[in-house]
């Protein structure tokens, strides 16, 4: 990670920087969508990209195994180590030296996983909330703000519910959010909205949010990865121009269940 005075002087030394590529995906814990384990590929693409912004939905963190050990029949066994994680948002922040924002949604006892916000900008975390609307499909949205272009940058990751009521109920809870918390300056939100009918571009058009793909007059279908037909994730911008929407890779389509939402975009 960058010491405090390497962030201060990229924060000084690019104040007027105003193009902004921003990605989201869900990494699907970095499985394929038949299952196959497709981790180092996934990583290999984000690093390649270069954006100011990562929103990563089910970023996969495993317990590491701890020291074998001796039972006293002499059998042996692994000790996990209580706080020793192996985390894929992690790893790619440590390689890209990315700030990171982590908000797990799914506890349990040797693995985990839930959304991650990266950016090369310096980042301040907002703050993690548990929406869930059931405690069998566990969400969450996790909020930071980036210093870019001299401005601060509202980012938001989200997972939303599979069915249409549970979905409602959490978009209303985050437009309200934004409207309370940060009801001006630029803003980004991003996820795995599972909104294949579209119900979030009027709800966050209401609050004066636009949705990238949408604006441009792009078909963002990003799911199922192999054959997309449906248009799952989502990117809504306040305060920033949508430019480009930027259609995934070949290499991206065997990777996750879901293709990356990518765009770039134009601070104003």
């Amino acid at each position: 990670m960058r010491n405090p005075e390497e962030r201060l002087h990229e924060s000084v030394v690019s104040p007027h920087k105003k193009d902004f590529v921003a990605v989201s995906w869900n990494l699907h814990k970095g499985r394929s969508p038949l299952g196959f384990t497709a981790w180092k590929a996934m990583q290999r693409w984000v690093e390649s990209t270069h954006a100011d912004a990562y929103f990563l939905q089910e970023a996969m963190a495993r317990r590491m195994p701890g020291p074998m050990l001796a039972t006293s029949f002499g059998t042996p066994v692994h000790e996990p180590l209580a706080d020793v994680w192996q985390c894929q948002a992690t790893e790619i922040a440590h390689s890209l030296e990315l700030d990171i924002a982590l908000g797990p949604n799914v506890f349990k006892p040797s693995w985990r996983h839930g959304n991650a916000i990266l950016s090369p900008h310096p980042l301040d975390l907002g703050g993690r909330w548990d929406i869930s609307a059931h405690r069998f499909e566990r969400r969450g949205l996790l909020v930071a703000r980036a210093a870019f272009g001299g401005r601060s940058v509202t980012l938001l990751c989200a997972h939303l519910a599979l069915t249409r009521a549970a979905r409602l109920r959490q978009m209303n809870w985050i437009a309200h959010w934004i409207a309370r918390e940060a009801p001006m300056g630029p803003l980004v939100l991003a996820g795995d909205f599972n909104d294949w009918r579209n119900d979030s571009i009027p709800l966050f058009g209401d609050i004066g949010l636009n949705e990238v793909a949408t604006m441009l007059g792009e078909p963002a279908r990003t799911f199922p990865a192999f054959s997309p037909a449906l248009a799952l994730d989502k990117m809504f911008v306040r305060g920033l121009r949508p430019v480009e929407w930027m259609p995934p890779t070949q290499e991206t389509a065997w990777l996750s269940d879901h293709l990356p939402y990518m765009a770039r975009l134009e601070l104003e």
